[in-house]
């Protein structure tokens, strides 16, 4: 579980969280538009694809598609979560649109039974699995996207403007049908009528997937992993081996999302077929749904605010037995009103079961699932168990009714032994083993005690000389200067120093002040404040102490890069000299202090030294002067006793994968390139070889 603190928030623009919402909104619901097309035409799909002499039967082979669509959500959630929780989530949202727009388009495209017989049918399942698939990871993708991307204590009230989308997508789609019938006719509708909201609802999610994937760019949190380096590599194998994942999965799945399926999809979509079983049309029941469902969208919106205020699990649990219980009565109502054609009556009681969606399935169930999950598998985790619920227990709902229907012959009793029974039972595992999420930060795997390592504390009146030799003593690369008021640190600031003024000057007169940030700052504002001062470390407090120091090399983590781009083909096809720099050498007769000179003249910490005749025979760095200085040498003192003799060097025509993985294997910083003659011809640095992936 994601860790509660009392971390800071990165703070949003609201223009910029306007945009955010307003793309994630509009991608969502067309996803959704498109899914629920079919669930829409369900019976018109049937006698168009799956004819037969029994109507049962044939509605039973569509709702199987349908079915069928549903089950593939959750394989579509590991396969779309892998490439959010690797690429990002906006990436794998756009590459699930186009692949949703291929399986509606398809669908609205396809040669009918009575045109190519049996394959048409075997197609239709073809792409409702296409649709499965890209659904189950699109939406995943989606939430996190937008759940990464509010502010942190609104976050149930901000994702619940994107639950609405389900519901909005599935009116949609009904409203199509009904506007399709009331232009061609009931006939014109069955003949050829259906295929356009399959075929308008495929085209426009192209365009958003496009305007996404030009003017959008990462969540916050996401781009902080891959900065930090910190994103997982196989989070499916992540996810499944360690047990505390698995049983927020199961937590989550069996008790919240797996109980609430069969509830959703009989307020949204069995209850308009329950309305055409007993005599009222096609159109009228869409309609109905549709007003009905825009009438309650709100609620989604208000139970998200509330849950941000009171908490996720009372109204989750409330909504599951709250409204299983309700369809007792509920429908038994709604069948007397469809015989006698009240349509008031059904209005009403379409309305309460559209109302209580908006309980269960509001912003206290996304932001119930972002909390339960670390960011490294958020997007993979978070849409698995979403899909894994929705898909498998709830898309199962209008077949299982259906089925439950050949036994009692009676549709009341049938969606009581599904939608009421079922629920409560998975539910009672949230009761018992649930508990609350609300006060969740995701920016807590961000704050900066979590990357703190202890520092050498030195006070600004020692001299550099002596900072130098605690800082080698500790092995630590900089040392935090007590200003008693203020902060510093010094690291390459005490060898410019000591080359200007001598080994005795007060290491405050050469250190950067700079702000000790408070041990709850998130890692952003920890690396605007070091890009602000130009530093690449910076101390950490709490309320006031120093309690350690990042390091900008311990973030990036250098050393994990580096053995991921061993594995990377990019790293293979890039030569060492299309990174690397021209070097800047020293000879070998030089003095320690005339080095330390030249790299500060040149902003480089890294010095290839040469013979007379050119050839490399030592390399000397920033690192080499500190530990000559802590050993009680003087900027006199002779260059090469100090310096690393017989270092690794390379052709510059070795590939990077190659270079990479010397560095990982004997963890040095600096390379050289070197000719036939073994004159350096190149240098690169840790950052150059990381900047090719």
């Amino acid at each position: 579980m994601v860790e509660k603190s009392d971390v800071k928030e990165v703070e949003i623009p609201m223009r910029e969280l306007a945009r955010t919402i307003a793309i994630g909104w509009s991608g969502a619901l067309l996803e959704w538009t498109d899914f629920y097309t079919y669930a829409i035409l369900a019976p018109i799909v049937a006698k168009v694809f799956f004819p037969s002499e029994d109507p049962i039967a044939s509605l039973l082979a569509s709702f199987g598609a349908l079915a069928l669509g549903f089950l593939f959500r959750p394989l579509g959630a590991l396969l779309f979560g892998r490439i959010g929780d690797i690429y990002g989530r906006k990436i794998a949202f756009v590459i699930a649109a186009v692949s949703m727009l291929a399986g509606t388009v398809g669908i609205g495209i396809l040669p009918t039974y009575a045109q190519i017989g049996i394959v048409a049918s075997i197609l239709v399942f073809v792409l409702r699995i296409i649709q499965g698939l890209a659904l189950g990871g699109g939406y995943g993708a989606i939430i996190v996207f937008l759940g990464e991307s509010v502010p942190e204590r609104r976050r149930g009230t901000y994702t619940g403007i994107l639950f609405t989308t389900p519901a909005i997508g599935m009116a949609i789609a009904a409203s199509m049908e009904s506007l399709v019938e009331s232009w061609l006719g009931t006939e014109g509708l069955y003949a050829w009528g259906w295929r356009i909201p399959f075929i308008v609802a495929g085209l426009v999610i192209a365009f958003i997937a496009l305007i996404m994937h030009l003017f959008y760019k990462e969540t916050p949190v996401f781009s902080m992993l891959r900065t930090i380096r910190r994103t997982s590599s196989a989070p499916i194998r992540e996810l499944f081996a360690k047990k505390e994942y698995l049983s927020l999965v199961l937590l989550a799945w069996i008790g919240v999302i797996g109980a609430h399926g069969p509830v959703w999809y009989t307020n949204q979509l069995v209850s308009k077929y329950y309305m055409t079983w007993h005599g009222i049309s096609p159109g009228e029941s869409s309609a109905i749904l549709f007003w009905c469902t825009m009438a309650a969208v709100w609620v989604y919106v208000l139970f998200g605010y509330i849950s941000d205020i009171i908490g996720r699990r009372k109204l989750l649990i409330f909504a599951i037995y709250g409204n299983a219980l309700w369809f007792i009565p509920a429908f038994w109502l709604m069948r007397e009103a469809a015989l006698a054609q009240n349509i008031t009556m059904l209005y009403i009681l379409t309305y309460t079961l559209t109302f209580f969606n908006g309980i269960g399935y509001s912003g206290a169930q996304s932001a119930f699932l972002l909390e339960l999950f670390p960011s490294r598998i958020r997007v993979t985790a978070t849409g698995f168990t979403y899909n894994l619920g929705y898909g498998i227990t709830g898309g199962l709902t209008p077949f299982m009714v259906t089925l439950f229907y050949k036994f009692f012959n009676d549709w009341w009793l049938s969606v009581i032994a599904w939608s009421t029974v079922l629920p409560m039972i998975m539910g009672s595992y949230f009761v018992i083993k649930g508990y609350e999420t609300l006060g969740t930060r995701l920016w807590a795997e961000f704050a900066a005690e979590k990357f703190a390592k202890d520092a050498v504390i030195v006070k600004a009146n020692e001299p550099v000389r002596e900072a130098i030799r605690k800082m080698i003593e500790k092995d630590k690369r900089g040392v935090v200067v007590d200003y008693v008021a203020e902060t510093g640190v010094a690291y390459r600031h005490m060898l410019k120093g000591a080359a200007e003024k001598g080994l005795d000057v007060p290491v405050g007169d050469v250190a950067v002040k700079v702000p000790c940030m408070e041990y709850n700052e998130p890692l952003p504002n920890i690396l605007e404040t070091m890009e602000h001062y130009h530093v690449r470390m910076i101390p950490v407090c709490r309320r006031g102490q120093i309690i350690g120091m990042i390091d900008l090399r311990d973030v990036l983590a250098e050393t994990a890069g580096l053995s991921a781009l061993t594995k990377k083909p990019i790293a293979e096809r890039t030569r060492l000299r299309d990174v690397a720099k021209e070097p800047i050498v020293i000879n070998h007769n030089e003095k320690i202090g005339d080095a330390i000179r030249l790299m500060i003249q040149n902003d480089i910490g890294f010095l290839p030294v040469v013979d007379e005749a050119g050839k490399l025979v030592a390399v000397f760095s920033e690192r080499d002067a500190f530990k000559a200085i802590a050993n009680g040498a003087s900027l006199d003192s002779p260059l090469i006793d100090y310096a690393t003799k017989n270092p690794q060097t390379v052709s510059c025509d070795d590939p990077v994968s190659k270079v990479a993985e010397i560095m990982v294997r004997l963890n040095i910083r600096h390379i050289v390139g070197v000719d036939s003659a073994g004159r350096p011809v190149c240098v690169a640095g840790v950052k150059d070889i990381l900047a090719v992936g």
